[in-house]
């Protein structure tokens, strides 16, 4: 059974963006239709380049990177290639400014983070992993047609050749780097290495969900993910470290124990 605070979320749908709303019909669901921005004909630098990237998103969502070219960007936006090699150089510079400025950015961490932070009655704060789980969805959400851009330059860049290829192949461990210095509360068992394998464990089957997902619009991402969480985070095993709500402060109970850090001293 999920989380009690998390059936919320389950209820609250209808805030989902239009692209992100499950149908019947098992079609594949639409991410890059609506209008990502508003033309102007004067724009300052920042505006013009974040109206360049919103544009390269929305192109390389549907096209891919190899399908992709600058002329599409330009008819994007309205202005002529020759006027956005002002503020570009190359394809793969365009490439690079999405992954850099798009997906992991700062703004995503926080919101990953923030919700599923604890503080005990101590004053120490920690985190309870399938909560961060959980805002990882809340968060794709929000921006299918960046997802369905992940996806689709995740795939190409299985081939070497592929500009995106060393940033995928280094992006999982990246993003362990971060994973494996948070304070997580966890279960009797578990050390470094068994959280790795947890951490890998989760966001591979969430990247195999989100295919799914953008291939079928019948796909709900929010009941499948919970549906998932009670087979990687079983109640037995992880009832008191799911979600913060879980936590009573008034049992003057010290979360530090639970960590990792805590076990390796």
């Amino acid at each position: 059974m999920p989380v009690a605070a998390w059936e919320q979320f389950l209820q609250d749908q209808n805030s989902w963006p239009a692209a992100s709303r499950t149908t019947l019909q098992a079609v594949v669901r639409d991410t890059t239709s609506g209008t990502t921005f508003e033309k102007r004909k004067r724009m300052s630098p920042e505006e013009r380049h974040l109206q360049i990237m919103q544009a390269a998103v929305k192109v390389i969502a549907s096209k891919g990177f190899w399908g992709m070219s600058l002329q599409d960007i330009a008819d994007e936006i309205g202005i002529t290639e020759a006027a956005l090699y002002h503020y570009i150089r190359s394809k793969n510079e365009l490439l690079n400014m999405v992954l850099a400025e798009g997906y992991d950015t700062p703004e995503a961490d926080e919101y990953n983070a923030s919700t599923a932070t604890v503080t005990d009655f101590d004053g120490h704060f920690c985190y309870c992993f399938p909560r961060y789980c959980v805002n990882v969805v809340l968060y794709n959400l929000q921006r299918p047609e960046m997802v369905q851009l992940f996806s689709m330059i995740n795939g190409e860049a299985l081939n070497p050749a592929h500009p995106a290829h060393r940033f995928f192949i280094g992006r999982h461990l990246r993003n362990w780097e971060q994973i494996g210095s948070m304070k997580w509360i966890l279960p009797p068992g578990y050390d470094e290495e068994r959280l790795y394998h947890l951490y890998t464990l989760s966001m591979s089957a969430m990247d195999g969900l989100q295919y799914r997902w953008l291939a079928d619009h019948s796909v709900n991402l929010l009941e499948e993910w919970m549906a998932f969480s009670e087979e990687i985070f079983p109640e037995s095993v992880w009832q008191g470290f799911r979600d913060p709500s879980e936590y009573d402060p008034a049992s003057g109970q010290c979360l530090q124990e639970f960590t990792l850090a805590a076990r390796e001293l």
